[in-house]
């Protein structure tokens, strides 16, 4: 039963570790560059505190890339009648990109462990420990499914996407981080950023 425990807790804390991962991700070929080094990061989320922990963090990443970066929240308020001053903070920052991070869908997921039969002894006092021993364990958990998307503003066209997921986690900071971290590269290797 101890290992039954053991198991159960080091699985809690890998998905308490969970990286994030990448599931999709693209690069439109027709895009010819040159790679992005001006970024106004945008969250849509619907906690106004969310989105601002969010871009901060996101922009400090990208800011410790070598890419100048701004978050959207100073110009912006929260809500999709704002499209006209993004435009406006696009211009004014002299951006020639738009990164758009948003909640894609957030999937439950249920893992079981079934336990051991491992009856030691005879009678109904070796029967009650091994059915302790038998009885499931079960976890519920969030993933949660994020698409990041980089636009051209000049253009006004999607040069790169991704899709990817991480255990759900009420820490933003960490979370955005390790979504920075994972991502950056991955636009720099495209070609995408400088």
């Amino acid at each position: 039963m101890k290992l039954r425990v053991i198991v159960t807790m080091l699985a809690l804390a890998a998905a308490g570790c969970a990286s994030v991962t990448v599931s999709n991700q693209w690069k439109d070929p027709a895009w010819a560059g040159p790679p992005l080094s001006n970024v106004v990061v945008v969250g849509i989320a619907r906690s106004d505190t969310t989105r601002r922990v969010f871009e901060d963090t996101f922009v400090s990443q990208l800011r410790t890339a070598g890419i100048k970066a701004e978050p959207s929240y100073t110009q912006i308020p929260p809500g999709e009648g704002a499209s006209v001053k993004l435009s406006d903070l696009v211009k004014a920052s002299g951006a020639d990109a738009v990164m758009v991070t948003r909640v894609q869908r957030v999937d439950r997921k249920v893992d079981v462990d079934p336990g051991y039969a491992g009856f030691s002894r005879r009678g109904f006092y070796g029967w009650y420990g091994g059915a302790w021993a038998a009885s499931p364990t079960v976890t519920q958990y969030d993933v949660v499914s994020l698409e990041t998307t980089v636009w051209d503003p000049k253009n006004d066209k999607l040069v790169w996407s991704a899709t990817s997921q991480r255990v759900a986690s009420e820490n933003i900071p960490k979370v955005t981080t390790e979504l920075a971290t994972t991502l950056i590269p991955k636009m720099k290797s495209d070609g995408v950023l400088r």
